[in-house]
């Protein structure tokens, strides 16, 4: 249990990405899947890989655990692979197969200017009404897109990012300003004493990413975390 006496969220990190994952992920015991979306070309993607321009080719760096991308990937560094861009995962097939069954962490990866912005968020808020999923998702990022989604949908909880120190600096400036932001996903390292202490003062919840260690999990709960990021299901799981 945290500081608020809760068992805190336990959130499947990228598990959302990829068809398989997102299956194994739905027969886990967590409460939320994470997934990363691109607009492209007028439609909301899920994946995590960046694109190589006008090429069907993603790029990424391998994340911690994860030894398959599929069958039409190929290592190109020693901590990096790419991809042919087969086959991709629509928003609206996330949401078909989740709806019901888990909540979802939608994090958003275009840094777009703010008319392109306005114009995904529209998208996004478009899709989610469509499936019925306004109250199961929650989206978060380090993008100003995610400024306009509080704009047009304003039904759909939005959680700002933070990753380095002068993200949540603004975060904190921006949360003074504005009593209707409810919380964050911040990165496990800036969750310290006074960050936590500061957070419950403000009534602000947060979200700690990616632990998995049970320990780190263990110490961040006791801080007060409200959700933890992970990509161990089984660490969620003993939560």
């Amino acid at each position: 249990m945290n500081r608020s006496g809760r068992r805190p969220l336990r959130i499947a990190h990228a598990f959302g990405n990829r068809r398989d994952g997102i299956q194994a992920a739905i027969a886990a015991d967590v409460d939320l899947i994470e997934a990363d979306l691109w607009f492209r070309a007028g439609e909301v993607w899920v994946r995590h890989e960046r694109r190589l321009g006008f090429l069907p080719l993603l790029y990424d760096r391998k994340p911690p655990g994860m030894r398959s991308f599929g069958p039409w990937a190929l290592t190109v560094f020693p901590n990096h692979y790419i991809r042919l861009d087969v086959n991709p995962l629509r928003l609206t097939e996330l949401l078909e197969t989740t709806r019901g069954r888990r909540r979802l962490l939608l994090d958003l990866k275009n840094d777009l200017p703010p008319d392109r912005a306005r114009v995904y968020a529209k998208a996004l808020a478009r899709v989610v009404r469509d499936a019925g999923c306004a109250e199961s998702v929650i989206v978060c990022g380090q993008t100003r897109t995610l400024d306009s989604v509080r704009e047009v949908a304003p039904e759909i909880d939005v959680r700002y990012s933070a990753e380095r120190p002068r993200q949540w600096e603004a975060f904190l400036r921006r949360a003074a300003a504005d009593p209707a932001i409810r919380g964050l996903c911040l990165h496990r390292k800036l969750l310290t004493e006074a960050a936590a202490a500061l957070l419950e003062e403000r009534g602000l919840e947060v979200f700690c990413w990616t632990v998995d260690d049970p320990e780190e999990a263990r110490r961040h709960i006791a801080l007060g975390a409200d959700g933890i990021i992970s990509n161990d299901l089984t660490l969620l799981a003993r939560l």
